[in-house]
């Protein structure tokens, strides 16, 4: 079965949570592939996940030139890598982003806890030494949204029933002060921008993260599902406008995003 991989297919282990982990994928030929579909009574997951083992310590023992030190880190990056995806919300992207580039901006509660949550789960991380650009370009996302969700949250509160966050209107104030009022002003709409720029530069570093994903570990990743794209609120000519946002060529450096104080300041 493991001979002839020429038109290889992966395919998941049927009926295990979180089926697309690289843990459980295994690898088939076309007509294998067929079979394992074709009798599910017969390929149960326990019969899969003994083939992929056995497999894989038939690779470890005997195929020459196997660096098993490679190997090890690459699962490893394979499996950081996908929870990434996953607490990030890479597929949901689009419509997760959507809210925080409104006139108002806002959040949904989930969204803004996988953000917040996210900033100490990529702390955590034991990093293999190997494909440093993949750590220091997650390095640089963690770093962009951890200042995203500090400054929107210096602003916002909930809506309704808690599941939604919205950038309170801070200018808005009961006595008659026009002086007051233009300073809170001004004030909320820099807070605005930069919350619209800080959600902009969080994409363009999530990209950025898949680019060196691609670059190093996996040509593949995220191939058909293409870059992260945001879509920002009504203008005043009442249009919409998508986005493709990505580090130029002499931003592509370690670490793109240089922190919140410079960040005004070229945002200025």
């Amino acid at each position: 079965m493991w001979s002839n991989l020429t038109d290889l297919v992966v395919s998941p282990i049927r009926r295990l949570s979180n089926a697309t982990k690289y843990a459980n994928l295994i690898l088939l030929c076309n007509v294998h592939h067929k079979q394992v579909d074709d009798q599910v009574n017969h390929f149960t997951v326990e019969r899969l996940t003994s083939m992929k083992m056995e497999h894989e310590l038939w690779v470890r023992t005997s195929l020459s030139g196997f660096d098993s030190a490679k190997q090890a880190d690459d699962e490893r990056w394979a499996g950081y890598i996908e929870e990434w995806a996953s607490r990030a919300d890479l597929d949901g992207w689009l419509d997760r982003t959507y809210p925080l580039l409104q006139a108002t901006p806002g959040v949904s509660q989930d969204f803004f806890s996988r953000l917040a949550a996210i900033r100490e789960w990529l702390l955590s991380r034991v990093w293999p030494e190997r494909y440093t650009d993949i750590r220091e370009a997650l390095v640089n996302f963690r770093i962009v949204v951890g200042d995203l969700v500090n400054v929107f949250g210096e602003y916002s509160k909930p809506e309704g029933d808690g599941s939604f966050l919205r950038t309170e209107k801070f200018y808005k104030i009961k006595e008659w002060n026009p002086e007051l009022y233009k300073v809170l002003s001004d004030r909320y709409g820099f807070h605005v921008d930069l919350v619209h720029d800080l959600t902009c530069e969080m994409t363009r570093a999530a990209n950025y993260v898949c680019d060196m994903v691609r670059n190093n570990l996996d040509r593949s990743f995220r191939i058909q599902q293409g870059v992260l794209l945001v879509r920002q609120g009504m203008d005043m000519h009442m249009m919409e406008h998508t986005l493709r946002l990505e580090y130029r060529e002499q931003e592509r450096i370690q670490h793109p995003y240089s922190g919140l104080q410079e960040f005004k300041q070229v945002r200025t």
